[in-house]
């Protein structure tokens, strides 16, 4: 399965390779306007790819036949090609890592927004009683944005802090299908070999995050043994706020603390 990956070389005296993967319904769009010029201005390799059927990526017909551990082996084919890089999994992507951290080891992993190892079902619950002809429908058509309530549902899940909060609505044409089966092992069976996890965490989480709130974060952050990093502030989306450098920054210290 060919891969689309996008590389930023580092600027200056090289510190390093970072490796950005994306979560569902997205693909490498969201790392280029920030994240990859700024890593790449600070020394690194800013590398992001899109798993199988997601933007530029072979599959895109296939998308539904899809599962995590596809997705996981798709990690394992750009990660075996890079020099140990810090992996930075978002959202579903974070979920990914997980997965592929249960067989291998990493120098170090960010788990950015990222789905929780255990179902959080509540989540899951509170979610459909929100929006339950939405989440039906994203589920049958693997789409999102459907209509203009889908569109609603979508900016206030992905890109708002709030139900006014239209600050981000120039992204909303990113989004793509994504697998179904893939969404549904993530939301109800979690990672049963977590605990074999041994590579060193960041957990970063948004408080005004309503697709993986700070409850999840923090079954996350205790699951690997961490304090979860909040920006209180931010939505889902934390590489496209204001405030996305700190949350960068965050990740350049954790991994300067890592060993060489």
């Amino acid at each position: 399965m060919k891969l689309q990956i996008v590389t930023r070389p580092a600027i200056g005296t090289r510190r390093g390779t970072v490796l950005f993967l994306h979560g569902a319904w997205c693909w490498d769009w969201y790392w280029q306007p920030f994240f990859l010029p700024y890593f790449a201005a600070q020394g690194y390799d800013a590398v992001a790819f899109n798993l199988r059927g997601h933007g530029e990526s072979e599959g895109v017909a296939l998308i539904n036949s899809f599962s995590i551990g596809d997705y996981a082996r798709d990690l394992k084919t750009v990660v075996d090609g890079l020099d140990r890089p810090l992996i930075v999994g978002h959202s579903m992507g974070g979920f990914v890592t997980q997965t592929y951290l249960t067989r291998h080891n990493a120098r170090g992993a960010v788990l950015l927004a990222s789905a929780s190892p255990k179902p959080i079902f509540a989540q899951l619950f509170k979610t459909f009683l929100s929006q339950p002809f939405s989440v039906l429908r994203a589920g049958i058509s693997q789409t999102v944005a459907s209509s203009s309530s889908d569109l609603d549902n979508l900016r206030y899940q992905m890109f708002s802090r709030g139900p006014d909060d239209r600050s981000m609505d120039q992204y909303l044409g990113n989004i793509q299908a994504e697998s179904y089966r893939a969404v549904a092992a993530m939301m109800t069976r979690g990672i049963k070999d977590a605990s074999h996890i041994t590579t060193p965490m960041l957990v970063l989480g948004a408080g005004q995050d309503h697709l993986v709130p700070p409850e999840a974060v923090a079954v996350t952050a205790k699951t690997y043994k961490t304090t979860p990093l909040m920006f209180d502030e931010m939505s889902h989306m934390m590489m496209l706020e204001p405030r996305w450098r700190d949350v960068a920054d965050s990740i350049i210290k954790f991994e300067t603390s890592l060993p060489r």
